[in-house]
């Protein structure tokens, strides 16, 4: 008989799984892109790099971020690019300094952390020592999120009343980014920019010498004659140099107003404008502004149908041409100025609009449609026109 052989059986080990590291990202905003904030928006992005790049808890994703967008606007480049990569599943946990930088209305916030959390994502609000993840979180959130937009409505307020003073008091200072001839001195203020200079004033002579914008636009563009901007030369750019006011040295402040929807909209007398006269150095003299002005307010009611008729494509008004042949059509200005990249335009003989108006009174804003039907004595298709109501008329899609 053999020796029997004992045999120990032990249970297998079973190597540990190397926990994976948590993914972590931030986000940063600041509400306008002064330089003063865009350090602090620099400042914010280095501190999450240097937190998390070499940490041994986390796998740092990055640091998304938007500048000189409210928080009340769900549409953030950088907000909607991190929420498409939680959505991928490239992200566990989000890291922001405060609620108020993630969000200023209480619903974009409440939607934003609800649908993350739904996906397993969490935010840390740093300020308020809030993870949503956490049973108490979105309590907490939503009373600190209503304090946040109310305390916002109330700044907001305040904001527009520190502005009005300072328009009463004609203490403003004015951006020349967008103004054509006139740059910021050290003090902020305007002063004239000679290399831009020139062209004002080439605008102006042109147009007092009996050029139209739309010869003056052909002119410039065929001359090469630099814009200053992304933009050609076109029809609205012509239009607001020769009715700026800032050209002659004065100032008309709060043209435009922000409403409570957050959009900004025209004041037509909604709110006070507030005229400061020989407000900096003008580049046109008085004399020449104010001729201009007459000039193109007589030349708009130069023709009966002027600002009337829109196109049924874009929506543009109709305006006053001549061909070769001496015969007088309305056309698309979009389409006249930018061709068919813009629009397919349409071109109306005067005398069918004349046969229009008989029937009915041209009074108001009209959209002017094109019309087939057929010829019985030829068979042929002729071109007949309807108007239509700007406030009755439905683009076909």
């Amino acid at each position: 008989m053999k020796k029997p052989v004992v045999t120990e059986i032990t249970k297998k080990k079973i190597p540990m799984p190397f926990p994976s590291l948590t993914r972590v990202c931030a986000y940063v905003r600041v509400s306008t892109p002064c330089e003063e904030q865009l350090d602090s928006l620099r400042n914010q992005t280095e501190y999450y790099h240097r937190r998390f790049s070499n940490s041994p808890l986390y796998s740092f994703v990055g640091v998304f971020s938007d500048a000189g967008i409210s928080g009340g606007n769900v549409n953030r480049p950088g907000f909607q690019e991190m929420l498409s990569c939680a959505r991928s599943g490239e992200i566990d946990l989000i890291f922001t300094k405060s609620i108020s930088r993630f969000a200023r209305n209480t619903l974009v916030l409440l939607e934003a952390v609800r649908e993350l959390k739904d996906i397993g994502v969490g935010v840390i609000f740093e300020e308020q020592n809030i993870n949503t993840l956490s049973s108490e979180g979105e309590m907490m959130l939503t009373i600190i999120g209503a304090f946040a937009e109310e305390e916002l409505r109330s700044t907001a307020q305040n904001n527009k009343l520190s502005w009005r003073n300072r328009f009463k008091r004609g203490n403003v200072k004015i951006s020349a980014n967008q103004l054509v001839g006139y740059r910021n001195n050290d003090k902020g203020q305007l002063e004239i920019d000679e290399h831009q200079a020139w062209i004002i004033r080439e605008v102006y002579e042109r147009y007092l010498c009996g050029k139209s914008i739309n010869d003056i636009v052909r002119e410039f563009r065929e001359d090469g004659i630099p814009s200053f901007s992304k933009n050609i030369w076109g029809k609205d750019k012509i239009k607001r140099i020769l009715s700026n006011e800032k050209y002659c040295g004065d100032l008309l402040m709060q043209k435009s107003f922000i409403n409570e929807n957050g959009k900004e909209v025209k004041n037509k007398g909604q709110l006070p404008k507030y005229f400061v006269k020989d407000h900096h150095p003008a580049i046109i003299s008085r004399e020449d502004w104010e001729k201009v002005q007459e000039m193109r307010k007589a030349r708009s009611n130069r023709y009966p149908f002027s600002k009337l008729l829109k196109c049924p494509h874009c929506g543009s008004s109709l305006y006053h041409t001549t061909n070769n042949r001496g015969l007088v059509y309305w056309s698309c200005g979009r389409f006249r100025d930018y061709t068919k990249s813009a629009c397919i335009g349409i071109n109306v003989p005067e005398k069918k609009i004349m046969e229009l108006h008989k029937v009915k009174p041209i009074t108001e804003p009209m959209v002017i449609m094109e019309v087939k039907s057929q010829d019985g004595s030829k068979g042929k298709s002729k071109k007949n026109y309807s108007l239509i109501p700007v406030n009755e008329y439905r683009k076909e899609e």
